[in-house]
């Protein structure tokens, strides 16, 4: 049974993370999964400190103007990102963006062109959390070494899923291309498309560090889901009632520092690599 993981960022000093891993099967699987995984396997596209200054949405929402016309110079006339950017309303425009990734990305073969899909799409899931809430910050980090196995979830394991967070978790991420339940009520996206809409179904080395406390509690979150829930076209993929709804993230271990969370958000947030 694996019981510890430890991840050393660097920066202004070298810290070094240490978390006390769950012992149900989810986390037991990660461990081993992740116990195989290379530091040069993490995802070159992607910028793992996410949420941690908000000041940098601009940049960003620039940086994803420019990349959208790269990205036309290539892509089909019938799927051209021709939608303009609302600056008043980042979260519908990453509704309406967010769509082209999953269409395109499930036939592209191309190293270069598909090395671009992710950069969009990254971006995207990082302008989101940005936008969202802006009066408070949610910083994570998203560590996603790419290439490695998918280990299908059990009955069992769906049980483990939850939206509330806590300061210091470490959470099994989510491996697909596509929305799940959680993404899509957060996003208020009632639109879906039904065919991008993916339940959680495997774990994967994708996992993420939480250092932010979730102020709204479980059944608050359930209470407007439900509403969610029932305007949406999530409706039409599964059952309210469905145990697979996999609603939220599953906890598979927690910081152990005698440190308090402002050091240890001060300490992560002077990080870069």
């Amino acid at each position: 049974m694996f019981e510890y993981y430890d991840i050393t960022l660097q920066g202004k000093d070298e810290v070094t993370l240490t978390y006390k891993l769950e012992q149900h099967r989810p986390a037991q699987v990660w461990a081993g999964l992740i116990h195989d995984a290379k530091v040069e396997s993490l995802r070159p596209t992607l910028n793992p400190w996410r949420d941690f200054d908000k000041s940098i949405l601009p940049d960003k929402v620039n940086y994803l103007i420019q990349l959208v016309d790269k990205l036309n110079e290539w892509l089909p006339d019938y799927n051209k990102i021709t939608s303009k950017w609302d600056h008043n309303d980042c979260q519908a425009s990453v509704n309406k963006f967010h769509v082209h990734f999953p269409e395109q990305e499930r036939n592209e073969t191309d190293p270069v062109r598909r090395a671009q899909l992710a950069e969009y799409n990254d971006l995207i899931h990082e302008i989101e959390m940005l936008a969202i809430n802006n009066k408070r910050e949610y910083p994570r980090l998203l560590l996603c070494p790419d290439g490695y196995d998918l280990v299908p979830l059990e009955l069992s394991d769906y049980k483990l899923f939850k939206a509330k967070r806590f300061f210091g978790e470490l959470c099994l991420h989510y491996p697909h291309v596509g929305r799940h339940p959680y993404e899509l009520y957060m996003a208020n996206d009632i639109n879906c498309p039904v065919d991008q809409i993916v339940l959680q179904r495997f774990i994967s080395t994708l996992h993420t560090l939480r250092f932010y406390n979730e102020d709204a509690l479980e059944h608050y979150h359930k209470g407007r889901f439900k509403q969610f829930y029932e305007n949406s076209t999530l409706k039409q993929v599964i059952e309210w009632d469905d145990p697979k709804m996999a609603f939220g993230y599953i906890t598979i271990g927690k910081l152990m520092s005698s440190n308090t969370e402002q050091e240890v958000l001060e300490s992560v947030s002077n990080c870069n690599k």
